[in-house]
């Protein structure tokens, strides 16, 4: 067991600590990567396609798949969770510096083959870049022209030489990403006083840490560049070493079958009809959050927002304050009201989304994405601290870490991508007809969650 109950401000204070690192670190390049990677090389991006750019952004839902079958044999059965976190985690900062390595080394020839293309281009008698250094915005003309350029034969080889280095140092990252996000819940549930009070109040300290990576990137890093990788390794790094420092977390299984060992007992919780309704809607709900998580601050950006990194962190500043509130609002008692309360704000968002207009997904649409992650996500976190034995609470977050963080971002990211796609002309992006598709399945969530759901009376209610 863990040292729950003992100490309990100073271990809750350990764990904020933990939270703060590790979501700093994974805050660092999910908002920004993206855009990195799309972007053309003279705005200092790689070039990729939107495909492209969905496989490495993929490589999160495969390590969410991989991850869990460890999970329950790691830290249900084998080893103390805090030091299989400070291993995944100092893992996890090697491949992100070499991740940034390989991207800084794969920039030139991207920027050559780019540019000696674009240099076969010519509109209106000057060459196409130079239309672009001018300032003013791109007629049809130098469109057409830059659309030729992306689809030259030699910048598409630079670009898929790159991607698959890239893709299996993310791979392997994601892996033990996945592995280390699934501990920081595990141990933080093992070792609180009180689950119900306390968890939110720790993990909102991981959400402080988004935002302080959210704004170092804005302020002091290039948002269009690798920087981003190299301070998401330095935020997994301390992690790793601070792990070692944390309360010790033993393993609470005792079973010695094969089965047992891989937490395979913890799918009997899919007797339970609710407890299928909620895998479901958390898997299909993280599929339509990838319309955000990936393309939130291309759509910003495409918007006019100034500084969307920073506009961003609002939606955690958001988060923070619903995890500050949890608390004195008895998620155990009121668990399905404030769920449904989350899969509205995602509604919400995708209607303001929709709409485009500025001053509203400024103020609405981005704050709401926060709202939703802390009603439904954490307090789901507590629904199956509350349905799972003591022994398999690890293997029933894994449960969820793979439907949902795993086959769920990669769905997301296949549909996200083809939607995109779909409403693509050359670089332009027609984001209203994109987000009417997260619109309709948040709303449809809503009412089948609101339907179906029915989790037992807490007994101290």
């Amino acid at each position: 067991m863990g040292d729950r109950g003992a100490g309990g401000g100073a271990v809750r204070a350990r764990l904020a600590a933990m939270m703060f690192a590790f979501y700093f670190g994974l805050g660092a390049w999910v908002v920004t990567l993206s855009t990195y990677l799309m972007s053309a090389p003279t705005r200092g991006g790689l070039n990729f396609t939107t495909a492209e750019v969905g496989w490495v952004y993929s490589t999160f839902a495969f390590g969410g798949m991989l991850a869990p079958l460890a999970i329950g044999v790691l830290t249900d059965r084998l080893f103390r969770a805090e030091v299989v976190l400070g291993a995944t985690s100092l893992a996890a900062a090697g491949l992100l510096l070499a991740a940034g390595l390989w991207c800084d080394a794969s920039f030139p020839k991207t920027d050559a083959a780019y540019r000696a293309a674009a240099a076969r281009e010519v509109v209106a008698g000057r060459p196409v870049l130079d239309h672009l250094a001018a300032g003013t915005p791109p007629d049809p003309a130098v469109l057409a022209a830059l659309d030729r350029v992306n689809d030259d034969p030699a910048v598409r080889g630079v670009a898929a030489a790159a991607l698959g280095p890239l893709f299996a140092i993310m791979l392997a990252y994601c892996v033990c990403m996945q592995l280390s996000l699934t501990l920081t819940t595990v141990i933080t549930l093992r070792n609180v006083p009180d689950v119900g009070r306390d968890f939110a109040r720790v993990r909102l300290f991981g959400t402080l840490g988004w935002i302080a990576a959210g704004n170092a990137v804005g302020l002091v890093l290039r948002p269009v560049s690798a920087d981003v990788l190299y301070l998401a390794a330095g935020g997994s790094a301390l992690v790793g070493l601070y792990a070692f420092t944390l309360p010790r977390t033993h393993p609470m299984g005792t079973g010695r079958s094969v089965a047992e060992a891989f937490g395979l007992p913890a799918l009997r919780l899919f007797k339970d009809a609710s407890f299928v309704v909620f895998v479901l809607v958390a898997f299909a709900t993280t599929a339509v959050n990838q319309f955000y998580v990936v393309y939130g601050h291309r759509l910003l950006t495409d918007l006019g927002v100034p500084e969307p990194v920073r506009v961003m962190t609002v939606a955690q500043v958001v988060e923070v304050g619903c995890m500050f509130a949890l608390p004195f609002l008895r998620p155990k008692a009121w668990m399905k009201w404030l769920m449904l309360a989350g899969l509205a704000g995602y509604a919400v968002r995708g209607a303001v989304m929709a709409a485009g207009w500025v001053p509203a997904v400024v103020a609405v649409g981005v704050p709401m994405h926060g709202w939703g992650y802390a009603f439904f996500f954490l307090v789901g976190a507590t629904y199956l601290d509350r349905e799972a034995p003591p022994h398999l609470r690890a293997s029933a977050q894994g449960i969820i870490t793979f439907v949902s963080g795993g086959v769920g971002v990669w769905a997301g990211n296949l549909l996200a991508g083809a939607v995109v796609d779909r409403h693509r002309v050359g670089t332009a992006i027609d984001w209203a007809a994109v987000w009417h598709v997260p619109l309709a399945a948040c709303v449809l969530l809503l009412v089948a969650f609101a339907a179906l759901f029915h989790p037992p009376r807490d007994p101290g209610r």
